[in-house]
């Protein structure tokens, strides 16, 4: 449920002092009426009181006076579906943007006096279209005339003191692309806002002006600024003219005033507290002829205020005639059940999504476009998007409505970019980026058929950002994995050249190891045959003759100098060998002597 005047709610607290009031002035009746007469008294003195019904009939004046302070609210529930003509004039608001509109003279600055005051304007505005044109020393078509307010006044927000590159004011310029942007088509009055402290330093705006008034076009001036001028501030302290002397920017009324009397308008001269623009509407644009502008289809609720003020003039009745069965019948209508529209309302703005997808299907059999429609809104609110994807694409397909296939395109679209934001699988990539590819062409479709639509050129660059996001991070994935193999591939290589390297070590070990085991083998060989040669030598020499020991005893000088053979004694061992054959020869004839008993007699031998 809804309510059409939600600002007569707060008058329904009131409510709560009357309860009070109410009971305070039973209870002093009831004091005063025991002062006079003894309750015992009453049934025989006042035998027609009744104090119950008392309370009941100040209980049905509250019930009934809540009713029409609820009547008043007109609430509303159900809804219906038809054809809206809109009516309006087509007005463009011409915005001074040079440095000069950074003057303080008008706090904070002449600029944002300016876009707050525009932004109040808007907000009276009904039906009317309104574009923007920014300038300086050129122009350009900051906002086509639209009747989407919320586009208008983000495109107004987005304006700021150098955004025309170009320096310098050009009011003609702006005058002429202003009117360029009208519906030729159109009857309706044409309406063009200047809002400027009036320095202009090229072209002929009179000139224009002339033009305007022969194409009909109406043109008020607000002078933003004051007589006295002010310095106009920079990054460098002040603006200063080519001879290096500060400049001040002050207002040139006569211009202006010029400007607008040959058109027909006005001038006003902002002020503190009262920028002019509303002056403008109530005395200059309201009672302007406004034109039939294209038809939509709007959703329109029901009113149910006049199911109230019957509650309440019944329950009046009651009170003046208060009979229980009327109460009954009272209750038993206010129990009556509501339309089926109204139930999957109800449970929609409750949050109740089940019910009111049950309370859908009824509905969308009979209109299976605005079913469906709906139908997305509650899946896409329960975060079905992939469901909600699948209505609005069913609502786009089978109506017949520009306007309702524009709204389920783009939210068909939004529901995409919800669920592609909302996966995080990163093996999903590929299906997301198609998601996203498809929004795109969601969104171009949606634009096609209106243009204007802000929130489908923001959500169109949204998903284009998004895919060349997910694009990118693709290339990484795949870079990733190339570089991931390729690390792969060079550590194999590593470790079979390590492999390699050891097996190579271990054949050399075992190379060395063997050549070494065959170097000890021949030596033990050598040593085992020079032990042979040694021994051999040995009884050569213990077999050979005393005449030989004796030319061994020969001195060294006697015996002939010759060189050692590998394998022959030196003359030390030889020497030492001879004395133990002698040894050996006295100890073996020592044993041949028989023992004769006598003394035996010592030869000296040395």
């Amino acid at each position: 449920m809804k309510f059409g005047a939600p600002e007569f709610l707060k008058w329904l607290l009131l409510i709560i002092p009357l309860i009070v009031l109410f009971v305070f002035m039973h209870r002093q009746r009831a004091a005063r009426l025991v002062q006079l007469i003894s309750y015992s008294a009453w049934k025989t003195v006042i035998p027609g009181h009744n104090e119950k019904r008392g309370h009941r009939r100040t209980v049905l004046r509250l019930l009934a006076l809540l009713c029409l302070g609820l009547a008043l609210t007109r609430p509303q529930w159900g809804s219906h579906w038809e054809e809206v003509k809109q009516r309006g004039l087509d007005i463009i608001v011409v915005l001074d943007t040079s440095k000069s509109m950074l003057a303080e003279d008008i706090k904070p600055n002449r600029l944002k006096q300016a876009q707050w005051a525009v932004r109040d304007f808007v907000k009276n505005l009904k039906g009317d279209r309104v574009g923007l044109v920014a300038f300086a020393g050129s122009s350009f078509l900051q906002c086509p005339a639209t009747v989407d307010y919320a586009a208008f006044t983000m495109m107004l927000d987005d304006l700021y003191a150098g955004i025309i590159p170009r320096g310098g004011t050009a009011i003609e310029q702006a005058l002429k692309t202003a009117a360029d942007s009208f519906d030729s088509k159109s009857d309706a009055d044409r309406v063009i806002i200047l809002i400027t402290d009036g320095d202009d330093h090229e072209g002929d705006p009179v000139r224009m002006a002339g033009q305007l008034r022969k194409d009909n076009i109406k043109l008020f001036c607000i002078g933003v600024g004051t007589l006295e001028g002010e310095l106009v501030p920079s990054s460098e302290g002040y603006v200063k003219n080519q001879q290096g002397q500060v400049v001040k920017s002050s207002l040139n009324e006569s211009l202006l005033e010029k400007l607008a009397s040959e058109t027909g308008g006005f001038y006003v001269r902002s002020a503190p507290g009262d920028f002019g623009i509303d002056r403008i509407y109530k005395l200059g644009i309201a009672g302007l002829q406004r034109d039939e502008q294209e038809t939509r289809l709007a959703k329109v609720y029901e009113e149910r205020f006049g199911w109230f003020a019957a509650a309440a003039l019944l329950l009046l009745l009651a009170e003046g005639l208060f009979r229980p069965a009327m109460l009954v019948v009272f209750l038993m209508f206010l129990a009556a059940p509501e339309t089926e529209a109204a139930d999957w309302v109800k449970a929609y703005r409750k949050g109740d999504y089940t019910n009111a997808l049950q309370a859908l299907n009824q509905t969308t059999e009979k209109f299976p476009d605005i079913g469906n429609y709906d139908r997305g809104n509650v899946l896409y609110r329960q975060k079905d998007f992939q469901g909600s994807e699948k209505a609005y694409g069913s609502a786009a397909a089978q109506t017949t409505d520009n306007q309702l296939k524009q709204k389920a395109l783009y939210n068909r679209g939004t529901a995409l970019l919800a669920g592609t934001t909302q996966q995080k699988d990163p093996s999903q990539l590929d299906a997301k980026i198609a998601a996203a590819t498809q929004a795109v062409g969601l969104f171009e479709q949606a634009l096609a058929l209106k243009p204007d639509d802000r929130d489908a050129k923001q959500n169109l660059e949204r998903a284009l950002k998004l895919k060349e996001q997910m694009e990118q991070q693709k290339k990484e994935q795949e870079k990733q994995k190339q570089d991931k193999k390729q690390d792969q591939n060079q550590e194999k290589k590593d470790q079979q050249k390590q492999d390699q390297q050891q097996k190579d070590d271990q054949k050399n070990q075992q190379d060395q190891q063997q050549q070494q085991n065959g170097q000890d083998k021949q030596k033990d060989q050598q040593q085992q045959e020079q032990q042979k040669q040694d021994q051999k030598k040995q009884d050569q020499q213990k077999q050979s003759k005393p005449s030989d020991q004796k030319d061994q005893k020969k001195p060294q000088s006697q015996q002939p100098s010759q060189p050692r053979q590998a394998g022959e004694m030196s003359e030390e061992e030889a020497r030492q060998l001879l004395d133990a054959m002698k040894q050996d020869e006295q100890d073996q004839r020592m044993n041949l002597k028989p023992f004769l008993g006598g003394p035996v007699r010592v030869e000296k031998d040395w």
